[in-house]
């Protein structure tokens, strides 16, 4: 059966200067009855707006399943751990978190397009899996989140609760809107509008046809991009067409070793 789901405190705030902020069930959280959903749905909708993200141009799905990936998953536990010794130990680096969050929120955004009435509870069943190895690594999140396994646990099925409540108590398009608020400053990140042009801007790079982000990063930062290019995996050379797909369609295929080249250098910032 689906779960009961009770009337959470607010998990997700904003402000009409448009700050967000995270809001837990600890001290100082906004009562559900004062939380202004009516504003909350304007400003989410003038923000996506911005972006060129509308229901209209079919990429709100998108925004919510960012959403979604950062509040239930990115921003929380497993972030503290891979931030800390750890993550060390575990072994949780860049390029891990790079494989694991791009394949949560290609999983998000499946439920997010899904009909189904449990789709979330799918979801919530999927990412906190003990024992499925994680696409792009040879681990699972018994190994890369050993010691922070019930904070994992109680920080998604919390948040789960909280988005199952709004998609009963609101129509589609609105349910999305409130979710993609926890996704607004990763509006860059894979899935999003600002990725791609993120993408292609790479593959430039290394191809060598921006010789302007070559010389910046050595007159700027002293950075010498033909050692960084040494490092890069064998695919980047021998299949870039390959690594381009992947990057713009699914990153977590790269597997969690290239990923962590692309995590370490400035090949895919915006404005190195």
């Amino acid at each position: 059966m689906r779960r009961v789901t009770r009337q959470p405190a607010a998990l997700l705030a904003w402000t009409e200067n448009g700050s967000l902020c995270g809001l837990s069930n600890a001290g100082g959280i906004v009562a559900q009855a004062d939380f202004d959903y009516e504003g909350a749905l304007a400003y989410a909708r003038k923000h996506l707006a911005s972006l060129g993200v509308t229901a209209e141009a079919g990429n709100l799905a998108n925004a919510a399943a960012m959403g979604i990936t950062q509040m239930v998953w990115r921003n929380g536990p497993i972030e503290d751990a891979h931030a800390g010794a750890r993550g060390r130990r575990n072994g949780l680096h860049d390029g891990v978190m790079f494989a694991r969050n791009t394949w949560v929120y290609s999983q998000a955004l499946e439920a997010v397009r899904s009909s189904d009435q449990y789709a979330l509870l799918r979801f919530e069943k999927q990412i906190l899996d003990r024992e499925l190895v994680w696409p792009g690594t040879s681990g699972n999140l018994t190994q890369f989140g050993y010691g922070a396994l019930g904070e994992i646990k109680k920080h998604a099925k919390k948040r789960i609760d909280y988005l199952m409540f709004l998609e009963e108590q609101f129509q589609r398009e609105e349910f999305m809107l409130l979710t993609s608020i926890q996704g607004f400053g990763a509006s860059d990140h894979f899935g999003m509008p600002g990725w791609e042009p993120r993408v292609r801007a790479a593959i430039e790079r290394i191809r060598g046809d921006d010789p302007e982000f070559v010389t910046r990063l050595k007159t700027v930062y002293d950075i010498d991009f033909g050692e960084i290019m040494k490092k890069a995996p064998a695919v980047v050379h021998d299949d870039l067409p390959e690594v381009e797909r992947a990057l713009l369609d699914a990153p977590y295929e790269l597997g969690a070793q290239t990923l962590d080249w692309f995590a370490w250098n400035p090949v895919l910032d915006r404005t190195p």
